[in-house]
């Protein structure tokens, strides 16, 4: 009788998707694509797992060592995590073990989350017979970081300098803060929602908060950026580009439209471009919209649109009447006649 070998390693996970279970109602960020190179520059050399799964007659799984060892058997659903870790059921329950087959979880849980680019901590769920569920967060080496409780809770940041992780709790009282992988707060529970804009980019935090109908711009420290204000909308206008800046909507009064800035574009009376420091770079009398194929941006002041690029730019002073984006074709109309916009800049 043949085993089928199922040796899985970072790459291969990261190449077809493979990820721990996650309960949908805990929507996690994704690290993927947002990494910066020097992460990917640190962990290159890290040692390949020492190990192998194989995959029994029955379906079931064995830890092995590379030279056919059995290290832990009974295994269902098992997966290396960045050649470091195996996330698996035994007897219907979740647990993680090292390549040496040391439990680093035990096999108690009905789900665990972690993030699919990175194995630091893991967010650990059990349900009770009610059928309410209890979340934790274990650390790598097995230690609690935040114990079992009815807090809901997300992975929210990646710190690739400092190989740190950082979650969202959302405590029973319903108040929200930030908590690193250490344990400690980064900013204590005292806000309605926290939405992270520029996790795992390799540069300082950032979050959107919110507090009775109000919203703010502030870093991981709790440093205010942009004070908390009624009908206010903010997110990264460039997380890919630098430097970072910030795109502040003024919303219709009693908006409380939530979302990206292109979702509500009818909410939006008027934008700004605002620095990491809370300075206005650009300020405009309309949405600041993307264009479709491009990396430019459109805005208007005194009536007039002008086009912007993604480091807050202007390419084109405002001067034109309207626009029209036709996605390949962008048109811009100026005294009466609408010109294509190629003609008066080279586009990407």
């Amino acid at each position: 009788m043949t085993n089928k070998l199922a040796l899985l390693t970072w790459a291969s996970i990261l190449s077809i998707g493979m990820v721990s279970t996650i309960n949908p109602a805990h929507a996690t960020i994704s690290c993927a694509g947002y990494l910066p190179s020097s992460y990917f520059e640190r962990i290159e050399n890290n040692k390949l797992f020492a190990g192998k799964l194989v995959e029994q007659a029955d379906g079931t799984q064995q830890l092995q060592e590379l030279n056919g060892k059995v290290l832990l058997d009974n295994l269902t659903d098992a997966y290396i995590l960045m050649d470091a870790y195996v996330l698996a059921k035994q007897h219907g329950k979740y647990g993680v073990i090292n390549a040496a087959g040391k439990i680093m979880i035990p096999f108690e849980y009905d789900e665990i989350q972690t993030e699919p680019d990175i194995a630091t901590s893991f967010i650990v769920s059990v349900k009770s017979s009610d059928d309410k569920t209890k979340h934790g967060i274990i650390n790598r080496h097995g230690g609690w970081v935040y114990p079992l409780d009815n807090a809901h809770i997300e992975h929210a940041h990646y710190d690739s300098d400092y190989d740190q992780d950082y979650f969202i709790v959302a405590k029973n009282s319903g108040l929200t803060g930030l908590l690193d992988d250490r344990g400690y707060w980064a900013i204590r529970p005292q806000y309605d929602a926290i939405n992270p804009l520029n996790a795992c980019t390799g540069q300082p935090l950032y979050l959107q908060v919110r507090l009775k109908n109000k919203t703010a711009l502030i870093d991981q420290n709790n440093e205010s950026i942009i004070p908390l204000a009624a009908n206010q909308h903010i997110e990264a206008f460039n997380t890919s580009a630098k430097p970072l800046l910030f795109l502040r909507s003024t919303l219709v009064a009693g908006s409380r439209a939530i979302g990206m800035s292109e979702d509500i574009q009818d909410e939006i009376v008027s934008a700004q471009i605002i620095d990491t420091n809370g300075k206005l770079t650009l300020s405009s009398d309309a949405p600041i919209r993307k264009l479709l194929y491009h990396q430019l941006y459109t805005y208007k002041q005194a009536g007039k649109f002008g086009i912007i690029n993604d480091k807050g730019k202007v390419i084109l002073e405002p001067q034109f009447d309207s626009y029209r984006d036709n996605a390949n074709e962008v048109w811009v109309e100026k005294n009466g006649k609408m010109i294509r916009l190629n003609t008066l800049l080279e586009l990407d």
